[in-house]
């Protein structure tokens, strides 16, 4: 083993500087990295390509896709921002209406129509997002009896077939949404109490909703140290930007600012949380 676990956030903001900090991710020791790593890439990959999440740095490819989905997200982030139509069912939830579990479909339902105007999100398609983020945090046991049942594949074989075999898409759909839907159980847990409701801003509302990924890997591409601590090109860093983003300093965690593996929506998340919070409060209960 030869894991370093990071969550200091400015220590995960200077490691995300670090060009040989990557996602080449070529390792076949220590055992459990190799272990680690073969198990988080099994599940965020589908038909030999990887998701883009786990694609190394120096990808044109990724980082042209990259530019180009984040262009298109922050095209859509003004009119999102006012609380269109589509957002209604999300404001009706926060409001209140329905039960806890339906939150996930419904995000997952906004989320795939970023990719594909005809995406209808189902129960099904729900569970088998579940399936993938669950996949590569599970216990070893599970994780091994849901790759040989082909379980995580038929999730995104299913979820693939929805967007058109969009690996952004079904990581959109398949991983993101999760963390939506964190910022918006804590949005309605805001909402429920009238007085914070009144005094807070849609702006203000979101920043104390957000919520980041648990962790990210990282693999150095050579030998080095950090702060006087060697590392080898073996070593696996875990940076855990979920916990690290809440303390001090840590809010570029969330999307990783100024990074080359910034995320896309970085502009068109708050936006649609902003344009949720608005709709609910604007609209009769």
């Amino acid at each position: 083993m030869d894991i370093v676990n990071i969550d200091d956030p400015k220590e995960i903001v200077d490691l995300s500087h670090d060009y040989r900090m990557d996602r080449k991710f070529h390792l076949r020791f220590p055992i459990l990295n190799w272990l680690t790593l073969k198990r988080s890439l099994s599940v965020l990959s589908f038909e030999g390509k990887r998701f883009p999440t786990m694609v190394p740095r120096d990808s044109a490819q990724r980082a042209s896709a990259q530019a180009k989905l984040g262009a298109e997200l922050d095209a859509k982030a003004s009119s999102t921002r006012e609380g269109p139509g589509e957002l209604e069912p999300l404001a009706s939830w926060i409001r209140g209406g329905g039960s806890d579990s339906q939150v996930g479909l419904l995000v997952q339902q906004v989320v795939g129509r970023l990719f594909s105007p005809a995406f209808v999100a189902t129960q099904e398609s729900w569970d088998a997002a579940k399936i993938l983020v669950t996949a590569p945090r599970s216990n070893w046991l599970k994780s091994l009896w849901w790759l040989l049942t082909g379980k995580v594949r038929r999730a995104k074989l299913l979820l693939a077939g929805m967007v058109n075999g969009d690996l952004c898409a079904v990581n959109g759909i398949g991983i993101a949404s999760h963390n939506i839907v964190k910022s918006l159980v804590q949005m309605r847990c805001l909402y429920s109490d009238p007085g914070t409701r009144g005094l807070l801003s849609p702006e203000e509302a979101v920043l104390r909703c957000l919520a980041a990924p648990v962790s990210l890997f990282r693999q150095p591409t050579s030998a080095g140290e950090v702060k006087g601590c060697p590392f080898s090109k073996n070593s696996l860093f875990v940076l855990a930007i979920g916990k690290a983003s809440k303390s001090a300093g840590g809010r570029s965690l969330i999307f990783m600012d100024d990074s080359w593996s910034g995320c896309p929506a970085a502009q068109w998340l708050p936006a649609m949380l902003e344009g949720v919070w608005k709709r609910a409060s604007t609209e009769p209960s």
